[in-house]
Protein backbone atom coordinates (compact mmCIF):
# COMPACT_ATOMS: atom_id res chain seq x y z
CA UNK A 1 0.00 0.00 0.00
CA UNK A 2 1.60 3.58 -0.86
CA UNK A 3 1.78 5.60 2.23
CA UNK A 4 2.51 9.50 2.05
CA UNK A 5 5.70 10.54 3.78
CA UNK A 6 6.22 11.74 6.49
CA UNK A 7 7.48 14.79 5.33
CA UNK A 8 6.73 18.92 5.55
CA UNK A 9 6.01 20.78 2.43
CA UNK A 10 7.40 23.91 4.00
CA UNK A 11 10.49 23.06 4.70
CA UNK A 12 10.90 20.95 1.06
CA UNK A 13 9.97 24.20 -0.14
CA UNK A 14 12.29 26.51 1.72
CA UNK A 15 15.76 24.01 1.39
CA UNK A 16 15.24 23.79 -2.36
CA UNK A 17 14.61 27.45 -2.58
CA UNK A 18 17.79 28.00 -0.36
CA UNK A 19 19.47 25.52 -2.88
CA UNK A 20 18.37 26.76 -5.55
CA UNK A 21 21.00 30.26 -5.31
CA UNK A 22 24.14 27.50 -6.27
CA UNK A 23 24.76 24.65 -8.26
CA UNK A 24 24.06 21.83 -5.47
CA UNK A 25 26.35 19.25 -5.05
CA UNK A 26 24.16 16.63 -5.78
CA UNK A 27 23.69 18.02 -9.32
CA UNK A 28 25.39 15.00 -10.70
CA UNK A 29 22.80 12.53 -9.61
CA UNK A 30 19.59 13.90 -11.27
CA UNK A 31 21.86 15.04 -14.66
CA UNK A 32 22.52 10.81 -14.36
CA UNK A 33 19.20 10.06 -14.30
CA UNK A 34 17.85 12.69 -16.38
CA UNK A 35 20.20 11.30 -18.94
CA UNK A 36 19.01 7.81 -18.52
CA UNK A 37 15.68 9.24 -19.01
CA UNK A 38 16.57 10.94 -22.11
CA UNK A 39 18.07 7.66 -23.06
CA UNK A 40 14.47 5.56 -23.28
CA UNK A 41 12.71 8.26 -25.30
CA UNK A 42 13.82 7.13 -28.75
CA UNK A 43 12.48 4.06 -27.99
CA UNK A 44 8.79 5.45 -28.38
CA UNK A 45 7.24 7.26 -30.93
CA UNK A 46 6.40 10.53 -29.61
CA UNK A 47 6.03 13.67 -31.10
CA UNK A 48 4.41 16.17 -27.82
CA UNK A 49 3.29 19.41 -28.49
CA UNK A 50 3.38 20.11 -25.16
CA UNK A 51 5.25 19.09 -22.17
CA UNK A 52 5.51 19.48 -18.57
CA UNK A 53 8.70 19.03 -16.22
CA UNK A 54 6.81 18.50 -12.88
CA UNK A 55 9.32 19.33 -10.21
CA UNK A 56 11.57 21.00 -12.63
CA UNK A 57 13.96 22.91 -10.03
CA UNK A 58 16.55 25.09 -11.41
CA UNK A 59 15.36 24.13 -15.17
CA UNK A 60 17.97 21.75 -16.32
CA UNK A 61 16.01 19.09 -17.64
CA UNK A 62 13.71 21.76 -19.92
CA UNK A 63 16.74 22.36 -21.54
CA UNK A 64 17.41 18.58 -22.17
CA UNK A 65 13.77 18.00 -23.35
CA UNK A 66 14.13 21.42 -25.64
CA UNK A 67 16.57 19.99 -27.66
CA UNK A 68 14.80 15.94 -27.85
CA UNK A 69 11.63 17.55 -29.04
CA UNK A 70 12.52 21.76 -30.53
CA UNK A 71 9.24 22.34 -31.94
CA UNK A 72 7.76 21.34 -28.22
CA UNK A 73 6.41 23.93 -26.03
CA UNK A 74 7.27 23.64 -22.33
CA UNK A 75 6.11 24.18 -18.96
CA UNK A 76 8.33 23.85 -15.86
CA UNK A 77 6.36 23.56 -12.79
CA UNK A 78 7.91 24.09 -9.31
CA UNK A 79 6.91 24.58 -5.45
CA UNK A 80 10.19 26.09 -4.80
CA UNK A 81 9.99 29.84 -5.85
CA UNK A 82 13.92 30.26 -5.42
CA UNK A 83 13.96 27.13 -8.20
CA UNK A 84 12.14 28.90 -10.54
CA UNK A 85 13.74 31.87 -10.07
CA UNK A 86 16.89 30.32 -11.05
CA UNK A 87 15.39 28.59 -13.76
CA UNK A 88 13.99 31.71 -15.60
CA UNK A 89 17.52 32.69 -15.76
CA UNK A 90 18.97 29.90 -17.11
CA UNK A 91 15.79 29.61 -19.73
CA UNK A 92 16.01 33.45 -20.45
CA UNK A 93 16.05 34.16 -24.58
CA UNK A 94 19.75 33.04 -25.33
CA UNK A 95 21.51 35.52 -27.82
CA UNK A 96 24.32 33.47 -29.30
CA UNK A 97 24.15 29.07 -29.90
CA UNK A 98 21.91 26.68 -30.74
CA UNK A 99 19.04 28.22 -29.43
CA UNK A 100 19.56 31.57 -30.40
CA UNK A 101 19.17 30.08 -33.62
CA UNK A 102 16.26 28.28 -33.29
CA UNK A 103 15.02 31.38 -31.76
CA UNK A 104 15.65 33.89 -33.67
CA UNK A 105 12.14 34.60 -35.15
CA UNK A 106 11.21 34.72 -31.33
CA UNK A 107 12.58 36.00 -28.33
CA UNK A 108 10.33 34.72 -25.49
CA UNK A 109 12.19 31.95 -23.23
CA UNK A 110 11.92 28.15 -24.28
CA UNK A 111 9.31 27.50 -21.49
CA UNK A 112 6.77 29.06 -19.01
CA UNK A 113 7.50 28.63 -15.82
CA UNK A 114 5.42 28.23 -12.98
CA UNK A 115 5.67 28.24 -9.12
CA UNK A 116 2.60 25.35 -8.39
CA UNK A 117 1.77 22.81 -6.53
CA UNK A 118 1.88 19.07 -7.90
CA UNK A 119 -1.04 18.19 -6.21
CA UNK A 120 -3.05 20.97 -8.28
CA UNK A 121 -1.16 21.40 -11.30
CA UNK A 122 -1.80 25.11 -13.13
CA UNK A 123 -2.68 23.39 -16.31
CA UNK A 124 -6.54 22.23 -18.11
CA UNK A 125 -7.70 18.79 -18.40
CA UNK A 126 -6.09 16.88 -21.38
CA UNK A 127 -3.74 19.67 -22.10
CA UNK A 128 -0.45 17.76 -22.29
CA UNK A 129 1.42 15.33 -24.42
CA UNK A 130 4.18 14.83 -22.52
CA UNK A 131 4.19 14.98 -18.22
CA UNK A 132 7.87 14.25 -17.42
CA UNK A 133 9.15 14.68 -13.44
CA UNK A 134 12.71 13.52 -12.75
CA UNK A 135 13.63 12.68 -9.04
CA UNK A 136 10.37 14.28 -7.45
CA UNK A 137 7.64 12.48 -7.04
CA UNK A 138 9.57 11.45 -3.38
CA UNK A 139 9.10 14.65 -2.31
CA UNK A 140 5.28 14.83 -2.59
CA UNK A 141 3.25 15.23 0.72
CA UNK A 142 0.07 12.94 -1.35
CA UNK A 143 2.06 10.72 -4.26
CA UNK A 144 -1.65 9.79 -4.67
CA UNK A 145 -2.88 13.00 -5.56
CA UNK A 146 -0.04 14.03 -7.76
CA UNK A 147 0.09 11.05 -10.13
CA UNK A 148 -3.92 11.49 -9.89
CA UNK A 149 -2.98 15.49 -11.37
CA UNK A 150 -0.88 13.84 -14.01
CA UNK A 151 -3.50 11.69 -15.26
CA UNK A 152 -5.67 14.71 -15.35
CA UNK A 153 -3.48 17.28 -17.86
CA UNK A 154 -2.91 14.51 -19.88
CA UNK A 155 -4.58 14.09 -23.70
CA UNK A 156 -5.28 10.98 -24.18
CA UNK A 157 -2.31 9.01 -25.60
CA UNK A 158 0.20 11.06 -24.01
CA UNK A 159 3.37 9.69 -22.23
CA UNK A 160 4.35 9.78 -18.44
CA UNK A 161 8.02 9.05 -17.83
CA UNK A 162 9.17 9.81 -14.15
CA UNK A 163 11.94 8.87 -11.56
CA UNK A 164 12.01 8.83 -8.07
CA UNK A 165 13.81 7.33 -4.85
CA UNK A 166 13.04 3.47 -4.32
CA UNK A 167 13.10 1.93 -0.89
CA UNK A 168 16.60 0.51 -0.49
CA UNK A 169 17.75 4.52 -0.64
CA UNK A 170 20.60 4.97 1.59
CA UNK A 171 19.50 1.44 3.29
CA UNK A 172 23.37 1.40 5.12
CA UNK A 173 22.50 4.80 7.14
CA UNK A 174 18.93 3.33 8.51
CA UNK A 175 20.94 0.46 9.64
CA UNK A 176 23.09 3.03 11.25
CA UNK A 177 19.99 4.64 13.03
CA UNK A 178 19.42 7.48 10.47
CA UNK A 179 16.58 8.37 10.32
CA UNK A 180 15.10 9.19 6.70
CA UNK A 181 12.41 9.67 4.83
CA UNK A 182 10.27 6.65 3.66
CA UNK A 183 11.01 6.20 -0.51
CA UNK A 184 8.68 4.43 -2.20
CA UNK A 185 8.06 0.81 -3.52
CA UNK A 186 7.56 0.38 -7.34
CA UNK A 187 5.01 -2.15 -7.03
CA UNK A 188 3.00 0.25 -4.92
CA UNK A 189 3.30 3.08 -7.42
CA UNK A 190 2.84 0.76 -10.31
CA UNK A 191 -0.20 0.05 -8.64
CA UNK A 192 -1.36 4.09 -8.38
CA UNK A 193 -0.76 4.19 -11.87
CA UNK A 194 -3.50 1.69 -12.80
CA UNK A 195 -6.07 3.32 -9.97
CA UNK A 196 -5.52 6.43 -11.23
CA UNK A 197 -6.64 5.06 -14.48
CA UNK A 198 -2.86 4.56 -16.82
CA UNK A 199 -2.23 2.23 -18.94
CA UNK A 200 0.44 -0.37 -20.05
CA UNK A 201 2.71 1.54 -16.66
CA UNK A 202 6.30 -0.53 -16.80
CA UNK A 203 8.60 0.02 -13.36
CA UNK A 204 11.87 -1.21 -13.33
CA UNK A 205 15.10 -0.47 -11.15
CA UNK A 206 18.72 0.52 -11.39
CA UNK A 207 21.07 0.33 -8.27
CA UNK A 208 23.94 2.83 -7.98
CA UNK A 209 26.67 3.02 -5.30
CA UNK A 210 28.00 6.43 -4.01
CA UNK A 211 31.61 6.69 -2.84
CA UNK A 212 32.94 9.38 -0.71
CA UNK A 213 36.50 9.81 0.83
CA UNK A 214 35.15 11.08 3.89
CA UNK A 215 32.12 11.40 6.20
CA UNK A 216 31.81 14.84 6.06
CA UNK A 217 31.59 14.79 2.20
CA UNK A 218 28.65 11.85 2.32
CA UNK A 219 26.55 14.18 4.98
CA UNK A 220 27.18 17.46 2.54
CA UNK A 221 26.11 15.80 -0.05
CA UNK A 222 23.00 13.83 1.38
CA UNK A 223 22.46 17.74 2.32
CA UNK A 224 22.09 18.72 -1.03
CA UNK A 225 19.85 15.80 -2.05
CA UNK A 226 17.46 17.58 0.15
CA UNK A 227 18.13 16.87 3.97
CA UNK A 228 15.88 16.58 6.54
CA UNK A 229 12.48 17.78 5.69
CA UNK A 230 10.54 15.45 8.21
CA UNK A 231 8.10 16.57 10.14
CA UNK A 232 9.13 15.11 13.02
CA UNK A 233 12.42 16.60 12.53
CA UNK A 234 14.49 17.77 15.43
CA UNK A 235 14.23 21.54 14.90
CA UNK A 236 17.03 22.86 17.05
CA UNK A 237 20.81 22.78 15.99
CA UNK A 238 22.75 19.52 16.98
CA UNK A 239 25.46 20.08 19.03
CA UNK A 240 29.27 18.79 18.26
CA UNK A 241 29.11 16.20 20.45
CA UNK A 242 25.91 14.67 17.90
CA UNK A 243 27.50 15.94 15.07
CA UNK A 244 30.79 13.84 15.89
CA UNK A 245 28.98 10.97 16.80
CA UNK A 246 27.27 10.94 13.72
CA UNK A 247 31.19 11.28 11.74
CA UNK A 248 32.61 8.07 13.47
CA UNK A 249 29.42 5.86 12.97
CA UNK A 250 30.04 6.53 9.20
CA UNK A 251 33.08 5.54 9.77
CA UNK A 252 31.96 1.71 9.51
CA UNK A 253 31.19 1.99 6.27
CA UNK A 254 34.69 2.30 5.07
CA UNK A 255 35.37 -0.32 2.83
CA UNK A 256 39.28 -2.09 2.65
CA UNK A 257 40.15 0.82 -0.11
CA UNK A 258 39.33 3.17 2.30
CA UNK A 259 36.20 4.48 0.62
CA UNK A 260 32.75 5.10 1.99
CA UNK A 261 29.95 3.76 0.16
CA UNK A 262 26.47 3.81 0.11
CA UNK A 263 22.96 2.68 -2.06
CA UNK A 264 20.93 4.67 -4.29
CA UNK A 265 18.16 3.06 -5.54
CA UNK A 266 16.55 4.59 -8.80
CA UNK A 267 13.23 3.68 -9.78
CA UNK A 268 12.16 4.45 -13.23
CA UNK A 269 8.39 4.35 -14.48
CA UNK A 270 6.49 4.84 -17.66
CA UNK A 271 2.47 4.84 -18.81
CA UNK A 272 0.38 5.74 -21.63
CA UNK A 273 -2.72 7.51 -21.03
CA UNK A 274 -5.17 5.43 -22.59
CA UNK A 275 -7.53 6.90 -26.05
CA UNK A 276 -10.81 6.50 -24.05
CA UNK A 277 -10.20 8.67 -20.79
CA UNK A 278 -11.23 7.61 -17.62
CA UNK A 279 -13.89 10.23 -16.05
CA UNK A 280 -13.54 12.45 -13.17
CA UNK A 281 -16.38 10.58 -11.16
CA UNK A 282 -14.49 7.39 -11.89
CA UNK A 283 -17.29 6.35 -14.27
CA UNK A 284 -16.46 5.19 -17.68
CA UNK A 285 -18.13 6.93 -20.71
CA UNK A 286 -20.07 4.56 -22.90
CA UNK A 287 -20.96 5.22 -26.83
CA UNK A 288 -23.48 4.18 -29.28
CA UNK A 289 -22.45 3.63 -32.55
CA UNK A 290 -25.38 3.51 -34.82
CA UNK A 291 -25.65 -0.08 -36.84
CA UNK A 292 -23.72 -0.16 -40.06
CA UNK A 293 -26.03 -1.54 -42.88
CA UNK A 294 -24.49 -4.19 -44.73
CA UNK A 295 -24.93 -3.90 -48.90
CA UNK A 296 -26.68 -6.21 -49.65
CA UNK A 297 -29.36 -4.85 -47.16
CA UNK A 298 -29.45 -2.10 -49.20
Amino acid sequence: MLSPPDIDPAAVRLQFSRRARHAPRADFLLREVESRMLERLPLVRLSPKRIVDVGCGRGEGLLALKRQYPEAGLVGVDASLGAIRRASESLAAPSRGFFARMLRADASPLAALVVGDAHALPLKNGSVDLVWSNLALHWFESPQDAIAEWYRVMRPGALLDFSFFGVDTFVELRALGARTMSFHDMHDIGDALMEAGFSEPVMDTQRITLSWKTPQALLDDAHALGGNALRSRFRGLLGRRSRDEWLHALESLRGSDGVIRCTVELVFGHAWCPQRKRRSDGLASIEFQPRRRDVDEG
